[in-house]
């Protein structure tokens, strides 16, 4: 029987002990820790990932809140949970020093209202795409200039929303609100009545990408607001698919890494972050999701022709995007989309 060298035998037994010592428990959106690219990372840092996924914002908030920031190292949120989520008490700031990769960060990126509060950073963007108008081709010839069009009668039962409550800011931001955010009880009163006025063309409530796809191809619906993943979607399926940038404007999503206060591997969630905001990390993500990319380094790990697909070609493109974020009265907000969803 051949016999390992002593030295070699140490040496695997104190690497496999540093990988255990290191241990990252994540609480993300489905992709966001994908074999494809977390073996690197593994092999690079020692550092085990174990990710538990969440299916909606709600459940991500109430999950990594009910085990006071014990349960898990590191959280992915998205800007319509990143302040429910400090408003717990179960995150830390973020300490940008000891990201080498954060300078990459597009700068309508850094230091949002979605994850900055009283002043510090408590969550870094790595991730992001635009609320956009995505419509069959086969069915509306001319790109739609305005979110309007939608409530046309020729479109009853033909469109989809997300079915999500931060959709109100969109149905506000088509209003005129100057922040579709900070909304009073009467902005409130003329979304809802907005949104009653549309309902008769709303086919459906959309919750996954995949159901949303699947409308179009059935012919269900011919329009929809939606992520630019779906439109990407529908052009491999070889379905003729458009998508438009109406002149009321567009909000749109960040998905932040958090750090809970409570972990035990603070060094290795920092080596996490960075290695998603740098090359391998970015392409990775972008690869199994289709979301966009938050860096530079992930818009020259993919090549122009991608970056400039997921808007990563010109970051000034994302200054007109009011990103979301969690509205202070978002009870009332949650109250009125399920009495409009019920009506």
């Amino acid at each position: 029987m051949k016999r390992i060298p002593l030295l070699v035998t140490l040496t695997l037994a104190a690497l496999s002990s540093a990988q255990a010592a290191c241990s990252l428990n994540m609480l993300v959106w489905e992709g966001y820790t994908d074999k494809s690219f977390v073996t690197q990372f593994e092999k690079e840092s020692g550092c085990k990932v174990t990710a538990t996924y969440a299916g909606s914002s709600d459940e991500m908030f109430a999950k990594f809140k009910a085990g006071g920031g014990k349960t898990y190292d590191l959280v992915s949120p998205s800007g319509d949970a990143t302040g429910r989520i400090y408003k717990a008490g179960v995150v830390q700031p973020i300490d940008v020093s000891k990201l080498k990769n954060y300078s990459s960060v597009f700068p309508n990126l850094k230091s949002g209202r979605w994850n900055t509060f009283d002043g510090k950073l408590y969550g870094v963007s790595f991730s992001w795409g635009p609320n956009i108008l995505v419509y069959s081709k086969k069915d509306i010839s001319s790109a739609p200039k305005s979110w309007n069009e939608l409530f046309d009668k020729k479109y009853a039962g033909k469109i989809s929303l997300p079915d999500n409550p931060i959709t109100i800011a969109d149905i506000a931001l088509w209003m005129g609100k100057k922040n579709p955010y900070d909304l009073t009880d009467a902005d409130l009163a003329q979304v809802k009545a907005k949104l009653l006025e549309l309902k008769p063309n709303i086919r459906k409530f959309w919750a996954t990408a995949g159901e949303l796809a699947q409308l179009f191809q059935s012919g269900e619906i011919v329009a929809a607001h939606a992520w630019p993943l779906t439109a990407v979607d529908l052009g491999k399926a070889g379905f003729k698919v458009g998508v438009a940038r109406p002149k009321e404007g567009l909000t749109g999503w960040t998905d932040s890494w958090m750090i809970s206060k409570s972990t035990k591997n603070l060094e290795g969630a920092y080596k996490w972050i960075d290695f998603m905001l740098g090359k391998e990390g970015q392409k990775g993500m972008i690869g199994v999701t289709g979301y966009s990319g938050g860096t530079a380094l992930g818009a020259q790990a993919v090549g122009a022709v991608k970056a400039k697909e997921l808007f990563m070609d010109n970051p000034q493109s994302l200054a007109g995007i009011k990103m979301w974020e969690i509205p202070a009265n978002y009870d009332k907000w949650v109250k009125l989309w399920n009495e409009v969803k019920g009506e």
